[in-house]
């Protein structure tokens, strides 16, 4: 009867360390929330940050494309896959986050526009940001982490009742 309070540990292991690391790898935004965003335009020095673009005006339904352009000629779409609401006041400004591009250049503008081609009533900018995904692989890290442990509690726990008469 007490070997199986072990495993009721492990399951508890299991889950306190998940809900550990999605309340860390949450705090990844808090970052941005604090950060002040600048309207688009203007060339920026990004080189070793990651770079949130934001508009004013979400548009839900529209299909809004962002480009790096820089430095030259290069230009280079920003992701806007799997982008979660994040809002950030700036000036009395509410900004939403609409692409993000993992490390950014030195000399580069960001440019947004529609794809209907419309005429677009929204302003855009970006906020630099540190090492995003570093804080997302720790988060990885404890969840996959108390995973393991509880595994091998469980295992430990099956085999001790299995040897011990």
């Amino acid at each position: 009867m007490r070997s199986r309070w072990w495993y009721v540990v492990a399951a508890l292991v299991s889950a306190l360390g998940w809900i550990v690391a999605v309340a860390f790898t949450a705090g990844t935004w808090d970052e941005l929330r604090d950060s002040t965003v600048i309207p688009s335009g203007q060339p920026f020095d990004a080189e070793g940050h990651d770079v949130a673009v934001l508009t004013d005006l979400p548009q839900p339904g529209r299909d809004i494309t962002c480009e790096a352009v820089g430095p030259g000629e290069e230009r280079t779409e920003i992701s806007s896959d799997s982008i979660v609401d994040v809002t950030v006041m700036t000036d009395g400004t509410r900004w939403h986050l609409i692409a993000l591009m993992e490390d950014g250049r030195a000399d580069m503008t960001v440019e947004c526009t529609p794809g209907d081609e419309l005429s677009d009533s929204a302003s855009y900018g970006y906020a630099l940001v540190n090492d995003l995904d570093g804080r997302d692989l720790t988060g990885s890290l404890i969840a996959w982490g108390s995973l393991a442990a509880a595994l091998v509690i469980a295992v430990l726990t099956t085999w001790r009742r299995r040897t011990t008469p």
